[in-house]
């Protein structure tokens, strides 16, 4: 016991930041407990766009260790698209019995605490006292929040970009066995975990060999090159078996444009919104270098700055790989989730440092600091509060919340009611068909979140079409509705990549004025008009009259109704048999 009190006695920070943490970690059962009571059925209150992970993790859970297609019957034991290593951790226990909810407040707390543990740690590397490290480390958690609930994508993968940081800081102070591996240990678990994790490690590494060649380090020129070496030759597999699956399947590269890759040069604008305050603390941590001849001399300062330029340099470059690369795949908006977070590491680090040493620093260049320092608190603080509101309020999910809980009793009915998996109809636009993979062994007919997994364009639509049978579907339906059968490169991405190089092409010859850079399309524009009418052709020609051929096709064995929102479903017209009502909700039993 007194062993324990002096650990505590000596650790007290770390220990009050772990309980903080614990204490954050059932905000969401504390929404729900606020806002459904004891009205809660055991379906669990969705935030952000969690379902989708969820299915994976619950696939995995129910011995389909593929990770293959959560949502479609027949391609349930097909390989995975993207390999999300956290699905497979946080499926493991479910693989030993325990319940799906459990599992997901098991995984939060566990990856959480890990989370904190960790960023702690790395502020201790880099000599932050312990109360300032509780503080960053809090900051940090908050602004990672939504995703440290999302299970599988990023809530396993923060820890790991933590631990490669860490690894990182300590290979550049020493250069030994321990931190080489522990280097190389960290760089090829992330290609298991997260595509723009290991592309983002490969980057931050490159630039520090550059850097050891520049300065003639050779030490550490040997050790980073081993310890890179080391964690691609642990991660090979993954780009492998990429390479793989890009030859042989035929719908490797429809499944990824339905992902958003765009093939372009052009930058986003994201390395300018995001991306820029990475440019910002650079710039002006050569200001205090070359200003301050003090914390040039400074070896702790100088570590920081290592470790902050090239982790920054790192995410911005990886932000804007598609200006070398040419391939865009939605790099922007992924890698400003961690620059953010980033940003503020740098403002509580700086501002940390520079505090302990403002006798040295001249008065303009202490108020100049200040400033800077202030603006990235503002920034850190803002997006703190932004990514913790949809935590904090409650209230907004309030009639969302409610009605998910209704669907229990149907769902429940159709997990009981058939032993082997089975394939459901239901109004792919309800939010109840991106849940009924998850709370049944069931799989769907249609759902918008299956456009990424490995099938054909063709087969996508074919589904949404037959789907839409009771909605009688016309072009301009199919029209409004085109970002749920269509992707992200044909929905968003094509047409705004032409619109910023009109941009771009009107700020070049901004003094031209019959320079003519053409006009932004629309997406329905780059379709054109006979996409669609040929989608419409195809229902009313072929699908509506063949409806039952199509449902056999794709093993549709019951339609479910809501009776509220689905006043157009008449299954019995199909021959279908009503085997549930609840009120709400009606079950059809198909011939």
């Amino acid at each position: 016991m007194a062993t324990a009190k002096e650990f505590l006695k000596q650790h007290r920070a770390f220990a009050v930041l772990l309980g903080i943490v614990l204490v954050l970690t059932f905000v969401p059962v504390l929404d729900a407990f606020l806002v459904l009571g004891n009205s809660w059925q055991g379906i669990t209150p969705t935030f952000i766009d969690e379902n989708f992970y969820q299915a994976h993790v619950q696939a995995i859970g129910e011995g389909y260790l593929n990770d293959g297609n959560p949502y479609f019957l027949e391609h349930r034991s097909d390989p995975p698209l993207v390999i999300f290593g956290g699905a497979w951790l946080n499926a493991l226990p479910l693989l030993v019995g325990v319940p799906f909810n459990t599992t997901l407040m098991i995984n939060f707390i566990f990856w959480s605490l890990l989370f904190a543990a960790l960023f702690y740690r790395l502020f201790r590397e880099l000599a932050v006292r312990p109360w300032i490290a509780v503080v960053g480390t809090l900051l940090q958690y908050l602004q990672f929040y939504p995703y440290m609930w999302r299970s599988a994508n990023l809530q396993p993968v923060l820890p790991l970009y933590i631990l490669f940081s860490i690894s990182f800081v300590r290979l550049v102070r020493e250069q030994n066995r321990k931190n080489i591996y522990l280097v190389a240990a960290a760089t090829g678990a992330s290609f298991y975990m997260y595509a723009y994790l290991w592309q983002t490690i490969l980057i931050t590494l490159g630039l520090l060999f550059l850097y050891a060649l520049a300065w003639k380090n050779w030490k550490l020129m040997r050790a980073t090159l081993l310890s890179s070496c080391i964690g691609v030759c642990i991660g090979l597999p993954v780009p492998l078996y990429t390479l793989w699956l890009s030859r042989s399947s035929p719908y490797f590269w429809e499944s990824i444009s339905r992902f958003g890759l765009v093939n372009t040069h052009l930058p986003m604008a994201e390395i300018i919104y995001s991306g820029g305050w990475v440019g910002i603390m650079l710039a002006f941590l050569a200001v205090l270098y070359f200003r301050a001849r003090a914390l040039r001399e400074d070896t702790e300062f100088v570590r920081i700055g290592i470790f902050l330029c090239f982790s920054g340099l790192g995410l911005w470059v990886m932000q804007g790989s598609n200006l070398f690369t040419g391939k865009l795949l939605e790099t922007g908006e992924h890698i400003r989730v961690f620059i953010f977070p980033w940003l503020a590491f740098a403002t509580v680090l700086l501002g940390t440092h520079l505090w302990q040493r403002r006798a040295s620093l001249a008065t303009g260049l202490r108020v100049f600091s200040f400033a800077v320092i202030a603006v990235g608190a503002v920034v850190s603080l803002r997006y703190a509060n932004a990514a913790f509101y949809t935590f904090s309020h409650p209230e907004t999910h309030r009639a969302f919340w409610q009605t998910q809980q209704l669907y229990a009793k149907p769902l429940a009915w159709l997990e009981n009611a058939e032993e082997n998996p089975v394939a459901v109809w239901n109004e792919p636009h309800d939010p109840i068909s991106t849940l009924l993979p998850i709370f049944t062994k069931h799989f769907v007919l249609f759902a918008t979140p299956a456009m990424w997994q490995l099938v054909s364009d063709n087969e996508f639509r074919e589904r949404y079409l037959v789907s839409q049978y009771f909605n009688d579907p016309t072009i301009k339906d199919l029209k409004g509705n085109m970002s749920a059968y269509l992707g992200r490169q044909d929905a968003f991405h094509k047409a705004k990549t032409i619109e910023r190089g009109i941009k771009i092409c009107r700020i070049l010859f901004s003094w031209d004025k019959n320079k003519d850079c053409g006009t932004p399309p629309t997406a329905i524009g780059l379709l054109g008009e006979k996409f669609f009418s040929d989608l419409e052709q195809k229902f009313r020609t072929d699908i509506k009259p063949n409806i039952k051929a199509y449902l056999k096709k794709y093993h549709v064995s019951y339609i479910l109704k809501d009776t509220v929102l689905d006043l157009q479903y008449h299954p019995e017209k199909l021959g279908a048999t009503r085997v549930y009502d609840d009120g709400r909700f009606e079950i059809y039993r198909l011939p």
